[in-house]
């Protein structure tokens, strides 16, 4: 086993959180000229819903830009793997490669994940899913990489 593996560091997607962003940012311009048509033709219950639908929007703008792509133009590091555990700064997670029984990567409609699952049940219950969508570099390649990293950790197993 290796006892000295350099930590491996993965950033944020730019190109990801751009295109995230730019989509939802998108929908809610898209939506304007319906609000302003109802709000001319006085209705309310019309205006409520693009209203409801526009904040919603909003709302899942403000949290892409603060929780994703701040980090991406900063450079900041989406996940790291050391020789004591692999950190999801995204899920604000570190997990012991003690504690890993297995790693999976499992597809999902607009990218993977990586499915930990834990020897033993801890707070995040019996396993965790940490999404690869912001996270710069080919899923299948960081997949490769997390699993040789944790079999040639030196506290791995």
């Amino acid at each position: 086993m290796k006892q000295n593996n350099q930590p491996i560091t993965y950033p944020y997607s730019r190109t990801s959180t751009y295109l995230s962003t730019a989509f939802i940012i998108g929908v809610v311009v898209w939506s304007i000229p319906h609000l302003l048509k109802f709000v001319e033709a006085s209705d309310v219950k019309d205006y409520m819903l693009i209203v409801a639908f526009d904040v919603t929007f909003i709302v899942m703008a403000v949290i892409v830009v603060v929780k994703y792509t701040i980090p991406a133009i900063l450079g900041q590091i989406a996940l790291e793997l050391n020789n004591e555990e692999l950190v999801s700064y995204m899920r604000n997670v570190s997990i012991p490669w003690n504690d890993i029984e297995d790693i999976d990567l499992r597809s999902g409609k607009s990218s993977s994940s990586l499915y930990i699952t834990f020897k033993v049940e801890t707070d995040h219950g019996s396993h965790i899913r940490i999404p690869l969508q912001f996270v710069m570099g080919k899923d299948e390649d960081i997949y490769e990489t997390v699993k040789a990293y944790k079999q040639h950790s030196h506290t791995g197993s």
